[in-house]
């Protein structure tokens, strides 16, 4: 397996850890899922080595502030005009509870890996998020929900954007609980320019 097929079975396993329960427990089928992808090559224009930062800059001119995972040891390496891929990636699944079903525990995780040494530079950060809020108010009309921790709390809304989602707002009543299972990931890799 060459140094590249390595890390991505280590990728995997390591996604996979988050999904199958090592982290949290595996969510149930899901009233509605959706994932999103980018992929982009970004030019660092500062690197913070104290806090583990890097500035990064799209092809727009759009910047952004990244923490940098320990694992990804290149950070040493990187230097102001240098071009990086970076891949964002966010999954979410959306589960309504049954009334009197238990609600599972918020919870955030956190999942590093990084390539051997002597490997093109790269690492992934992940994490894996469950929380649950009770539905206040829908607005179909406008497409948003109210919800709030079933502990309380500061009250959230969210716009429900796709098709899928306006649908299953029908079968929402004020009172139904929605637990999110979220799970994002930044992978960092360092090509040659």
């Amino acid at each position: 397996m060459t140094s590249s097929g390595k890390f991505v079975a280590l990728l995997a396993f390591a996604l996979s850890l988050v999904w199958t329960g090592s982290f949290a427990e595996a969510a149930p089928a899901p009233a509605l899922s959706r994932t999103h992808e980018v992929t982009t090559r970004v030019t660092v224009k500062d690197v913070d080595r104290a806090t583990r930062h890097l500035v990064v800059a799209n092809a727009a001119g759009e910047t952004y502030r990244l923490a940098v995972s320990p694992a990804f040891r290149a950070l040493d390496t990187l230097k102001p005009g240098d071009v990086i891929q970076a891949t964002y990636t966010v999954s979410v699944e959306y589960v309504i509870s049954k009334p009197g079903q238990p609600l599972p525990p918020d919870t955030n995780s956190v999942l590093a890996a990084r390539a051997a040494k002597g490997e093109i530079p790269k690492g992934v950060l992940a994490n894996h998020i469950v929380v649950t809020g009770a539905v206040l108010a829908i607005d179909t009309a406008n497409h948003t929900l109210k919800i709030v921790s079933p502990k309380g709390g500061e009250v959230l809304q969210i716009s429900v954007d796709d098709t899928a989602g306006r649908k299953a707002m029908a079968e929402l009543k004020v009172g139904d609980k929605i637990t999110a299972y979220v799970t994002e990931s930044l992978l960092l890799s360092v090509k040659p320019a």
